[in-house]
């Protein structure tokens, strides 16, 4: 028998969300028209409903927001309760919409690849823009996927053995189904990251659309997940050279509901988390240990959260400067891994330089002091800066997942419903989640451990 994935949106399914209404006028003898103009791919790569969202599941298993016990008992879903507690089976067979809609991505941009290559090969500037965008659309999918859906990539080795995706490059929905090893996963993300970089422009608004240097940015950023400092590092500070806007907290008054604009100058690309009842809750506090590391005059505090009495903060103020919970790729991000990156092949003065340069426009003008430290000292500051300066991305998951291969910085993480504690340990399986169970069944790929 066959084995094959099915993408999860239909093809009539996909033409309706184009959003294009010539592709649904009646026509003498079709009823749909197949795209085919550069107008065409451009519409289908532009629709940020099915792009520019991105997988939840990080931010309800990491340790950044702690449920109240009412908070627990309101959530509606076996998906919000199983992620929330990592239990063996989180989804009790229902469908997950972080596996679903990263592969409708990975669809949808493997159809703008065929157009292209059929109609338009060496077609020119604008072709290759959107060459460019498509691979570099697929990449993002495949790295959120990589995320929960793959076990953390081995800093001693040994990835060939351990399940990485099932990597299609052609929307066929009956193309037999394998899952590839982590090293050729995360391979065709870095090789596609490349050859977007090399299409793609050096500026293109809305922000929705990918540049250079978000295919830098996210480059760099999988390239600290497999621990290739030197590369991280150096492409981190091009995209900082590349993209020249920054976000001075000082210009904000944090002191409303929303002090951020949409698309302000601290997006290099923007994608929004998928957000489930649990990232509503006015029961999901932030955890206090993150809490009390903001020190007076650090302005995030009151930029990024709401006080609700008795020592309790809720993340309710988003980058986005909307209701969406912001999940892409950030000035301070770059910063971060540019500062990581060089304090871990050697370089500390460049690594406080960037450091530093985050937190110059992080705290009050009046409290800013350059941090002038070295060493094991110097590393904890960074990686505290990147629970404060990230929260509520995702971006705390992949941290344990990595950090937890570090002698040192391990971390087992708590938490307490009802008096009772549940525990994730470092390194355990269950820092991979289950491929759903529909998957499974149709495509007969190999499950994800728990144990």
């Amino acid at each position: 028998m066959k084995k094959y994935i099915k993408y999860p949106l239909l093809l009539t399914t996909f033409f309706l969300l184009l959003g294009c209404e010539e592709f649904l006028e009646p026509k003498p003898d079709q009823s749909l028209v197949v795209p085919k103009t550069l107008n065409d791919v451009r519409a289908l790569l532009d629709n940020t409903v099915v792009f520019n969202v991105q997988t939840a599941i990080p931010y309800l298993a990491s340790d950044e927001f702690i449920l109240s016990d009412a908070g627990y008992a309101a959530l509606a879903t076996p998906y919000e309760r199983g992620v929330y507690l990592w239990e063996d089976d989180p989804f009790e067979d229902q469908p997950v919409a972080d596996w679903a809609r990263m592969y409708t991505q990975v669809f949808y941009a493997n159809v703008a690849l065929e157009i292209l290559d059929k109609y338009h090969a060496g077609a020119g500037q604008e072709a290759d823009h959107l060459r460019g965008t498509a691979l570099f659309l697929r990449s993002y999918a495949y790295h959120q996927l990589l995320q929960v859906f793959t076990l953390p990539y081995q800093r001693e080795g040994g990835n060939d053995s351990k399940l990485g995706l099932v990597l299609r490059d052609v929307s066929d929905i009956n193309a037999p189904a394998k899952r590839s090893n982590l090293q050729e996963t995360y391979d065709q993300v870095i090789n596609d990251l490349n050859l977007a970089f090399a299409l793609l422009p050096e500026n293109i608004l809305p922000k929705t659309r990918p540049t250079k240097a978000a295919a830098q940015g996210l480059l760099a950023k999988v390239q600290l997940d497999v621990f290739d400092f030197q590369g991280a590092s150096q492409n981190a500070e091009k995209t900082l050279q590349r993209y020249t806007g920054r976000l001075d907290f000082n210009t904000l008054n944090v002191a409303l509901a929303r002090p951020f604009q949409p698309f302000n100058q601290e997006m290099i690309f923007y994608s929004a988390l998928l957000t489930p009842g649990f990232m509503r809750s006015p029961e999901g506090f932030v955890n206090s240990k993150i809490m009390s590391s903001y020190e007076q005059g650090d302005l995030r505090k009151q930029a990024y959260f709401l006080d609700r009495g008795q020592n309790r903060f809720t993340f309710s103020k988003f980058l986005t400067g909307a209701t969406q919970f912001f999940g892409g790729i950030s000035v301070g991000e770059l910063q971060l891994i540019a500062a990581e990156g060089f304090y871990r092949t050697g370089n500390e003065v460049k690594s406080l330089k960037y450091l530093n340069e985050l937190l110059e426009f992080r705290y009050r003008k009046v409290s800013f002091k350059p941090v002038l430290l070295s060493g094991q000292e110097l590393l904890d500051r960074i990686l505290e800066e990147r629970k404060k300066e990230l929260i509520g991305r995702g971006i705390r998951w992949s941290d344990l997942r990595r950090l937890n291969q570090f002698e040192g910085s391990r971390i087992a993480l708590e938490k307490t419903i009802n008096g009772q504690t549940y525990r994730l340990e470092p390194g355990s399986p269950k820092y991979s989640f289950p491929i759903p169970i529909e998957e499974i069944v149709q495509s007969g790929i190999e499950q994800n451990p728990r144990n």
